[in-house]
């Protein structure tokens, strides 16, 4: 009996030596951690669940010594003990009792979202794109509707590329830019050469011609970090004339919005005004137009490019700039 007592305080003498080497062993990391490692968590439940850590040992498929170094892993980062041994089984304490509702919890509300995440990743596929501002406000958001409709599964964020940026700095899946057409790069695709047209308000001209008089008497709307189209523009075609230039904007979708105002005469890409044309916002009198030695690439990594979702979507932008047409 006296053997018997003695075999128990030693185990309790060395459990005590070994809680406080492990919270000595563990204090620096739970400076840095505001929880306790999941694992510990989960043998912690199934632990005070079966009121014996042999049993936990079987439930969760690991050794017996396995589970009381997890329990005692957090003891030592809680600062309190959660089990006292009584015979052959353990007993819950009454911080024990206490932290165990609320680890039940949010284990079961850790488990609900990452279900959630896993079925919704097998439903939808989120696709990062960033892209001229133009090119996004004066295309590609009139289209979402049909997007959606086409590729439900597809749920698309836009972000606006930055004049300048290097093309290979890619924080998203897709990147288009605006290059000069001699860009050599193997990994950049050419979606379409840039055709400018040139555009005007309604009002001045008939619907179906104009001549170059009036032209001449109208506010050429220049491009802010392009300044030299419109001299590319009339070089083309009437090398006597001498732009009169009016308002200056970094965007082709401000400069159609000025065009349409009446503020002047603008260069737009055929693609960005295709919709103000067709529907009468804007006309382009003489039909003159410019190819500019610039068009737009898109930069995909083609690691990235494996993913179905993300394929069918450049599949579907290729096919919508193939079928904006001007009528």
């Amino acid at each position: 009996m006296v053997r018997l007592k003695n075999k128990q305080q030693t185990i309790k003498i060395q459990r005590v030596f070994i809680f406080f080497i492990v919270r000595i062993l563990t204090w620096r990391s739970k400076v840095t951690t505001a929880y306790p490692p999941l694992k510990t968590l989960k043998t912690f439940i199934v632990a005070a669940q079966a009121a014996s850590f042999s049993h936990a040992a079987q439930q969760l498929n690991i050794t017996q010594s396995a589970v009381s170094k997890q329990i005692l892993q957090l003891e030592s980062f809680l600062g309190c003990p959660l089990f006292e041994r009584v015979g052959a089984g353990v007993v819950i304490t009454r911080a024990g009792k206490r932290y165990l509702p609320s680890v039940i919890k949010a284990m079961e509300t850790l488990q609900y979202a990452t279900a959630d995440v896993i079925q919704m990743a097998a439903t939808h596929v989120r696709v990062e794109m960033s892209l001229p501002p133009s090119m996004a406000s004066l295309w590609l958001i009139p289209r979402l509707q049909q997007l959606s409709k086409d590729y439900p599964e597809i749920e698309l964020v836009i972000r606006a590329t930055v004049t300048g940026a290097a093309v290979h700095a890619l924080d998203c899946d897709i990147a288009v830019h605006c290059l000069p057409m001699n860009s050599a790069d193997e990994q950049l695709e050419c979606l379409r050469e840039e055709n400018l047209q040139l555009v005007v308000a309604k009002e001045p001209f008939t619907e179906t011609q104009g001549d170059i008089e009036k032209l001449r008497n109208m506010k050429s709307l220049f491009h802010a970090t392009r300044p030299q189209l419109w001299q590319q523009f009339w070089l083309q075609h009437d090398d006597t004339v001498t732009p009169d230039y009016g308002p200056g904007f970094e965007h082709f979708f401000m400069a159609l919005e000025a065009a349409k105002a009446g503020v002047g005469m603008a260069l737009i890409p055929d693609f960005l005004a295709a919709s103000a044309i067709n529907e009468g916002q804007v006309v382009n009198p003489s039909g003159m137009s410019l190819r500019s030695g610039y068009g737009y690439f898109m930069f995909c990594p083609s690691y990235k490019r494996r993913t179905p979702a993300l394929e069918n979507f450049i599949e579907w932008m290729k096919l919508s700039l193939q079928h904006t047409i001007i009528e």
